[in-house]
């Protein structure tokens, strides 16, 4: 009797994991009279959540790729990154952010706020960006400049592509990597 359960169990559970197929596909798979859900990652991050590929520390199928076909790949994993990250040791010190948006306490600012560093995160990827909530206000900042002047053309670039018309430049803690 108990090996029966257990041979149910067991077959109950292959059935299940056959069905699920790929997380990311049944994640974005359209489904009447239900929202749409769109997720913009690197494909090698959704490689890693479907099981397709280890995580690079625990990767050993990518050292035995010739040299040549490595750095193809290395090529096309740049392109498909969304922003650049910075490298080297991270430290902080005084310098200029551009504030561009500032609100209440409220849920819908905090959307604001969020929404507005998704607009400069997509027009301009080589600036960072911050949303954060001081009290009583949801902020978002961008960038991280060491020279007013550099945050003035960035901040001149903000405002011509129409995404910040009433942004100021303020002192700020800054992110440097060297």
């Amino acid at each position: 009797m108990h090996k029966l359960i257990c041979t149910i169990i067991a077959v109950a559970f292959t059935f299940t994991a056959n069905a699920q197929g790929k997380f990311m596909d049944n994640l974005t798979k359209k489904v009447d009279g239900q929202g749409i859900v769109t997720i913009t990652q690197d494909k090698r991050l959704t490689e890693i959540i479907n099981g397709e590929r280890q995580p690079a520390a625990a990767s050993s199928v990518d050292d035995k790729v010739p040299q040549k076909e490595t750095k193809i790949k290395e090529e096309e994993e740049k392109d498909s990154l969304i922003t650049a990250t910075p490298t080297g040791k991270r430290t902080k010190v005084r310098g200029f952010r551009i504030q561009i948006y500032w609100g209440g306490s409220q849920r819908i600012h905090q959307t604001r706020a969020q929404q507005a560093a998704d607009r400069v995160a997509l027009l301009f990827p080589e600036y960072q960006t911050y949303t954060s909530f001081e009290s009583p206000h949801w902020r978002c900042r961008v960038g991280d400049f060491t020279d007013r002047n550099e945050a003035w053309e960035a901040l001149k670039k903000l405002r011509n592509a129409g995404v910040a018309s009433d942004a100021m430049i303020v002192r700020s803690e800054i992110y440097v990597y060297k």
